[in-house]
């Protein structure tokens, strides 16, 4: 895992600091509707972003598309039961 996380540090350093910069954003902001907005939007981003990683690594495939895309869905679920 270090070997990949050296190979690709700029892949995850992008990924931290959004995920980061939208963790921020959702702890201090007061409203609810827009808290679930904001983790909409991370979800995205992480789908997004994995998909990106995987494209420019050439072994993006189907399986990998649902998998982020499941664990996107599961990250607005979980949000958004507690948040509305």
């Amino acid at each position: 895992m270090m070997e990949e996380i050296k190979t690709h540090f700029w892949h995850y350093l992008i990924l931290v600091l959004l995920i980061g910069l939208g963790v921020t954003c959702f702890i201090y902001h007061p409203d609810k509707i827009v808290k679930f907005q904001i983790s909409l939007l991370m979800a995205l981003t992480y789908i997004f972003w994995g998909i990106f990683h995987h494209l420019w690594e050439k072994n993006l495939n189907l399986k990998i598309v649902i998998e982020y895309t499941l664990i996107g869905l599961l990250s607005i679920i979980l949000l958004g039961g507690i948040l509305l």
